[in-house]
This record gives C-alpha cells, structure tokens and sequence, in this order.
C-alpha cells in the first residue's frame, strides 16, 4: 500500500484550512473516503452534504458527494447552499448514518472546511472525530484504492451498485419545523395588531449560508424586515463572518439610524454557516451571545422546562446566575458545540438547553446543535408574547440592568510564540493578574482563573486558528478592561 505524506489533523469542530493550501479537492476526497471506511459495515449507510457560500464550497462538497458514492454509500446532496443546523436536520430527520457540512464556519474568506455530523444530528462526537482521523492518516490509506470494493461490505454494495449521488431540497421540512417548534406563527396570530406594526427587523446573514431563510420565514407572516449583507459574496467584503461587535459595524450603524423611537428595532445577525447568533438593539448597541442565552433560557424556564444546563467555560457567569435562582444544575465543558451535545445525548440526560460564547445555543428537543436561524425566531416570539424589547427582557431577569461586563480579545500570534506562552503558563513562569485573590483555577480548556469579586479571566489558544484568546468577565467594565490589558502587557513582556 501506498502511504500517507500529508498528515489530517481535526481541530475543534472538524478540519479547516487554507483553500488552496491544506484545504484541497484532494483532502476532501482523502477525508470522504475515510468517513466511508469508518461507515464499512453499516448497513445501508446515508451521508447527507451541505455546503456553504464559501469559495468553492459547491465544487469541495460535489467532490465529497462522489467519494462517498464510489465507496458505495446512500448519499444526498443539497441542492442548493444552507446553513449547518439545516443539514443537521436533515440528517435527524431522514435518519441518515452521518452528515458532512462543507464550512469554515465563522473564519476569514481564505479559509473552507469540513465538519462531520452525526446520526443524532448534532457534531460527531470525538471519539467517532479521532477515528475517522485515524484511518485518513493510516499507512494503509490508498487513494486509488478506497472505494467500495476497498471498504464496503458485500451486502451493502447490491443495494447500491451505482456511483452516483442524490440532490435534495433540505429548506423546506427545516422551515417547516422551526415554525412549529418555536411556535412563531401563533405568536404573530396572537400579537396585537400595534405590536406587529411596531416589530421592525434587520437581517445580516454576513454573505453566508443564512441567506434567504430568516427573510422567508418573516415575509411568509408579513413582518416588516431590511436586508443587509444578503447578497452571495465569497469574499465577504470588509468583514469577518462571524457575529460579534466588531464584525457587526454595518448593521449597528443601520439600527441606529432606522431604530431611533421605536424600541421594538432589532438587528439579528448569523456567521457563515448560520448555526450562531448576534444582535444589536434599536439604539445600534451589540447584545451578545451571553444575553441571548440568558433571554432564551429564561423563557423556557418560565414555559415549564426543567432539568440541566451546559455551558463551555467561555461563557458568563449570568447563566450561572439564572440556574442558580431556579435550582437547574449546570454542566460546564470545554469550548466547541461537539462538548455541550456529548451532554445532551448522554443516557439519562435531562440537559434541555445548552450554549457557547460565540453566538451558538442549541434547544435539545429541537436538536443537540446551536442553530442560529431558530434562535433568532425565538428572539423574536418572546418579544412578542411578552411585549418588550430586548433590553427590557434582560433587565427582568436580573431585576436590574444586565450586571455583568464580559469581553474578548484575539491575539494573532506565530505558532512558535502561542506555544512559548502555553508553556509559560504551564510551568508557572507566566504572571496571572491579581494572583493573591484567585479562589479557583479550571484548566479543562485554557487557563481560567476565577476572583473574589465574581470576576473570572481565561487564556485559551484557538483550535481552529492561530489565535491566542483572553476573555474576562466581572461586574465593573473597568476591572474587565484591566485583566484583559494586564494580560496582553505580561505577553508583549515575554
């Protein structure tokens, strides 16, 4: 057999890469031929395929499609581009063995991807991730031999003895089911008249795959919505697809023009694959992640939901806050959705709600998947039925305005520097601010240092990117701005 010269190593939530570069026609083929092996022996094996707006994230998922079929296996491609949680869906829905998502997520225009997803229709699992990972870097991998006489059964191969591959319409089952389950259209039934009229939204699907599906669902019930960002451009101009305040500057600028007097405007904003969420509130400021989890989960506490919560260590302390005042138990995990659905999909899990920093929350009973589309509909039904903004749900819950200052901050550094700095944090050698008044430390991912006075910091190396993170959280903005610029002064030190 012939080796392997390039290794594939998944990070956070799949493989990424450089188009061109590590991102190529021929590690798909390599990737999708070893999620066949991995599905060798199961019978009648389905793999769904979505794809992205990304640059040439058709061509890479017609490229999967067909390496999949080759090996013999059932499988579906989407016949147009759609968000992960969309393909997710499908995949629970149609009962398919496992899913590929052709993304880079959130990541700059140069980057494209692949995420696996499984029959439960949320993130593989890692143990499932670490295998297929295995065989696609295994010294017996040979391309020109994986396929189906390679890998499959004989069983499996006279069910399908074709090459070929499907196309399918994944929009509108998914449509379909998150009006029902969010119960969108009795919200809008039951609205008063004055309300509706007041209800004024902005879509900024980023250039991604969220084009044309939250836009859909609120022209279907004549709700008044602009479109920014909507157009399909690869490029992503001027922006990183990801929905934070810094990336969100044309869509909190347009609030703040069209929203003054109306307190009811908001601005709801997906990343590239639309499975996260940010917003911005009729005054043009950012409400992040954190709020959104905290108003959703709120919510669902008050329509009767009980059981647990899960959270990544990345996330506020307001969730903490929530679950304590209603007695849930609180899961904490390490950063990526993969962790939060380990939970949910757990034998005896009553986990109903789960969530992350960077815009992802996932509904259990819906899927074991953030789902940027579906988050953002029950934004807006729970304005709705509660007849207040966004700010006014918030300041409920706290029985004041919301208490917390969080922020973060990437640090793009050279490889050799981020490991220099992981180590120093390791051995000691790194000064932690304000060491005297740490009460706990929790390095399950990253290094994260907790205070006194409720305030936390956590330096965490990225996953998927040459990042470095720090993120802070207390209940002063001066204190979160100190412990993240104490940090970035002890590393430009090093």
């Amino acid at each position: 057999m012939i080796s392997v010269p390039i290794s594939i190593n998944f990070g956070t939530d799949g493989f990424r890469g450089i188009i061109g570069d590590n991102f190529t026609f021929k590690i798909v083929n390599r990737i999708s031929l070893s999620l066949g092996r991995y599905l060798n022996g199961v019978s009648r094996s389905t793999v769904a395929i979505g794809y992205d707006t990304r640059f040439l994230s058709k061509e890479f998922a017609i490229t999967a499609a067909e390496a999949l079929a080759s090996a013999g296996v059932r499988t579906i491609l989407s016949n147009n581009f759609c968000p992960s949680p969309v393909l997710s869906y499908f995949v629970k829905n149609k009962t398919c063995s496992a899913g590929i998502m052709i993304t880079a997520s959130h990541n700059p225009y140069m980057f494209n991807g692949l995420k696996f997803k499984s029959s439960f229709g949320g993130s593989m699992l890692e143990r499932d991730v670490k295998e297929i990972e295995r065989i696609a870097n295994g010294p017996d991998f040979n391309e020109e031999t994986a396929k189906r006489n390679y890998y499959v059964a004989s069983d499996t191969l006279k069910s399908f003895d074709n090459n070929s591959f499907e196309y399918a319409d994944f929009k509108s089952d998914y449509i379909k089911h998150i009006i029902e389950f969010t119960g969108f259209g009795d919200a809008i039934h039951n609205a008063d008249r004055n309300d509706l009229r007041r209800l004024d939204v902005t879509i900024d699907p980023m250039f991604g795959a969220g084009i044309g599906y939250l836009s859909d669902i609120l022209n279907r019930f004549s709700v008044k919505c602009d479109l920014i960002n909507e157009g399909v451009n690869p490029s992503f101009p001027g922006l990183n697809p990801e929905p934070i305040d810094n990336n969100l500057y044309k869509l909190k600028s347009f609030l703040k023009k069209k929203g003054a007097g109306n307190k009811f405007a908001l601005g709801l904003a997906t990343d590239g694959d639309a499975d996260r969420i940010g917003a911005v509130d009729f005054n043009g400021h950012f409400i992040d992640s954190h709020k959104i989890f905290s108003i959703i989960l709120n919510y669902l506490i008050k329509e009767g939901y009980s059981g647990s919560v899960v959270k990544t260590v990345s996330v506020s302390k307001s969730i903490d806050n929530i679950c304590k005042n209603h007695d849930l138990k609180l899961f904490e995990v390490p950063i990526g959705f993969k962790n939060i659905a380990a939970v949910m999909i757990k034998d005896g899990s009553d986990v109903f709600i789960g969530g992350e920093e960077s815009g992802g929350i996932g509904i259990t009973s819906h899927l074991p998947e953030r789902d940027g589309i579906l988050n953002a509909l029950m934004l807006l039904k729970i304005m709705l039925i509660s007849r207040k903004n966004i700010n006014e749900l918030l300041n409920d819950i706290f029985d004041e305005p919301y208490p917390y200052s969080y922020k973060r901050e990437d640090l793009h550094l050279p490889k050799k520097d981020k490991e220099r700095l992981i180590n120093d944090l390791n051995s000691g050698v790194f000064r932690v601010p304000f060491e005297k008044d740490i009460i706990s430390t929790n390095f399950m991912d990253g290094f994260k240092f907790e205070y006194r006075d409720d305030s936390w910091l956590l330096v965490r190396p990225s996953g998927t990117e040459p990042v470095l993170r720090i993120y802070a959280e207390s209940r002063n903005q001066k204190r979160t701005e100190l412990l993240i610029n104490t940090v970035k002064k002890e590393i430009d030190d090093l």
